[in-house]
């Protein structure tokens, strides 16, 4: 089965190929920013809104599965109070950008970061 993944009001929506909902919510309850398939998998990164986690560090970038399991939340480069993902897209890896000025290479199957570099 190919899942297609949509945001909409801040929730996630999955289809499956007739367009069947199988899967609508919000991953840890939380408002999603953005989501994005992962290719070659039935699953998705999705980036949380962080304003609704609490006190940081702030574990808001998450890959789910079809059915809304978190199949991992991405590790931070660092554990400042104010960490967390701004953004982020797909390559052969997951890479992405934190408040702290950090870009981070993400395995895709782990969510450990694979590669770090301060930016600022």
């Amino acid at each position: 089965m190919t899942s297609k993944f949509v945001l909409a009001s801040e929730r996630v929506t999955v289809a499956d190929d007739s367009g069947h909902v199988v899967w609508e919510g919000k991953p840890l309850g939380v408002d999603a920013l953005e989501v994005q398939a992962l290719p070659d998998t039935d699953s998705a990164i999705v980036l949380l809104d962080y304003m609704q986690m609490g006190s940081g560090p702030v574990g808001n970038l998450v890959r789910i599965s079809s059915d809304g399991s978190i199949l991992w939340v991405a590790d931070l480069p660092n554990l400042a109070p104010s960490e967390c993902y701004v953004s982020f897209e797909i390559s052969d890896h997951v890479l992405a950008n934190t408040w702290n000025g950090f870009r981070v290479e993400i395995d895709r199957e782990t969510g450990k970061i694979l590669k770090s570099l301060f930016t600022k």
